[in-house]
């Protein structure tokens, strides 16, 4: 078997504890009417009455707010991967019970903290899980791993919805448990998670913990698979540009080689929000309401579409490796684009025919159809094409565009509708998900590009190499063809690189970053390592 028992349990608990967070999203969506009642009453116990228009906004900040501490959660990716999530659960815990207690205080104020410090969870969970899960797990099984987390999201959706109804916890008197929800899965992420390996990568290039990176492969995958971890992570560590494998965000954006994956991460993230998909999932009661059904079934036409979204979510898991990444986007933009157009008629239509109706429901259902199968993939990409020194940068910024677009059309979405109408009100999605459409990467695999940035890099480097003979004499160096000498160099003045040989190029090593003594790139010093037989 390929996978320890400890694996396992360190993939559920990130899911579960981690993952699942985005329940805290969607949960207000079945709510709605409930939620608003009791903002109505509060201000009116306080001598402060509303407009219809002053709610609708008040409402929206308490839907978007998640989204500020989202932004901010985002930031914090250089936390570490497993320690990062345990803290990230105790702000978890901190923001359910505020949440909970909302109601208590009669205090929409409470409520919205709370949110934000859940949105500030969310932020984290949103870089770190995808992360952690991609990281612990082998090359030849990451797009599976990562796609676990957005089946998760996916499921917690629906959940959310699910325990929203006034029929469930989304009563007058039971919302509070449906928004506490959240601190349960939390804690028991924060009591099994610090038994869990940290990542062997994190461990290996951050950490430059050689014992503990070996522990952590062997604690989740067997020898064989073992090995091979260990020799990649080998040959990253190997690479990095510097001692601790990290490059800050100025970087990232001064760096040529950089620019296109960056331009790429973004775009993704821009054209997945761009979708609706934030609208949608917030007010998807409030646009069945506006396709003329009652109040009971709009709430479980909004469970329908999560239940839709999950499912779909569900088969990406196999389908992205079957097909592809780019494959898979480009369905889930098409798809999305072409039920827009559909929604926006038929909601236009509704004035003059009571059929319309059924037919931005079905839109509504294929909508969610496609976004569902390409939802992973932005999530995925910056830890797919980014080596490991700058992974942390670009995670970062991907997910902290993402979760502003976020917190942009919440906010702004129902405002917008009333000032142009339901039908105009989806055009600005349509045009940014058309052109996503068009914009088509060049046909290579994600790891193409990583290693298109490590050549690049490795070249500069190759390059250097070729004034060495020149300095040689300065530093004590003496340059040599055989490739089987090592000379070492001064630590502080070049990383190590691979050895660059040709008949008129003299070859040098350098190995001082190398932490490997002779034999233990060997099977059976693994073996002896973990206490395995081969």
């Amino acid at each position: 078997m390929i996978f320890t028992f400890t694996y396992y349990v360190t993939v559920l608990t990130a899911i579960i504890g981690g993952s699942a967070q985005f329940y805290t999203y969607d949960v207000i969506n079945p709510a709605q009417v409930t939620l608003i009642k009791w903002l109505n009453q509060t201000y009116i116990s306080r001598n402060e009455l509303k407009t219809e228009a002053e709610l609708n906004m008040i409402w929206s900040m308490t839907v978007s707010c998640i989204a500020v501490g989202a932004i901010f959660g985002a930031l914090s990716t250089k936390l570490g991967r497993r320690n990062g999530l345990i803290f990230n659960g105790i702000f978890n815990v901190i923001g359910a019970l505020m949440v909970y207690n909302a109601k208590l205080l009669s205090s929409p104020e409470i409520l919205v903290i709370g949110r934000v410090i859940l949105g500030v969870n969310m932020g984290v969970t949103s870089g770190l899980v995808p992360m952690y899960l991609m990281e612990i797990t082998p090359t030849k099984y990451r797009g599976s791993a990562g796609t676990c987390h957005m089946v998760a999201v996916a499921f917690s959706d629906w959940f959310s919805m699910l325990m929203a109804l006034p029929e469930i916890f989304g009563g007058e008197n039971t919302w509070p448990i449906a928004f506490g929800f959240p601190g349960i899965t939390a804690l028991l992420l924060c009591c099994i998670l610090p038994f869990c390996p940290e990542s062997p990568k994190f461990s290996l290039l951050i950490k430059q913990d050689r014992v503990t990176t070996l522990n952590d492969i062997g604690k989740l995958v067997d020898i064989h698979e073992g090995q091979k971890m260990y020799e990649e992570l080998i040959k990253e560590r190997g690479n990095n540009l510097d001692n601790n494998g990290k490059m800050s965000l100025s970087y990232l954006f001064k760096s040529k080689e950089l620019r296109m994956p960056l331009i790429i991460c973004v775009w993704v993230m821009v054209a997945q929000q761009f979708t609706g998909a934030a609208a949608i999932f917030a007010y998807s009661t409030n646009m069945f309401l506006n396709a003329g059904l009652e109040p009971k079934s709009a709430r479980f036409s909004t469970l329908g579409i999560g239940i839709m979204y999950f499912l779909f979510a569900c088969s990406s898991v196999h389908l992205i490796e079957l097909k592809g990444r780019r494959a898979l986007s480009f369905f889930q933009l098409s798809t999305v684009t072409v039920s827009l157009i559909a929604m926006s008629i038929f909601t236009w239509a509704q004035e003059y025919t009571k059929l319309a109706s059924y037919g931005a429901i079905i839109s509504l259902l294929a909508y969610m159809c496609g976004y569902g199968i390409g939802s992973p993939i932005p999530w995925m990409i910056s830890s797919e094409i980014f080596p490991t020194r700058y992974r942390s940068s670009a995670v970062t910024v991907s997910i902290t565009v993402s979760w502003s677009l976020v917190f942009i059309i919440s906010l702004l979405y129902l405002p917008f509708k009333e000032w142009v109408g339901i039908s105009a009100s989806y055009l600005p999605f349509i045009i940014v998900s058309a052109i996503s459409t068009c914009f088509r990467q060049r046909n290579r695999h994600t790891n193409e590009i990583a290693q298109d940035i490590q050549f690049r890099s490795d070249t500069i480097r190759r390059y250097s190499l070729n004034i060495l003979p020149s300095i040689g004499s300065s530093m004590g160096i003496s340059p040599s063809n055989d490739a089987s000498e090592d000379i070492r160099l001064n630590e502080n003045l070049i990383p190590r690189t691979k050895s660059f040989n040709s008949p008129s190029t003299p070859t040098y090593k350098y190995s001082s970053f190398s932490f490997t003594p002779p034999g233990e790139n060997d099977e059976n010093f693994l073996s002896k390592f973990w206490g395995r037989k081969r």
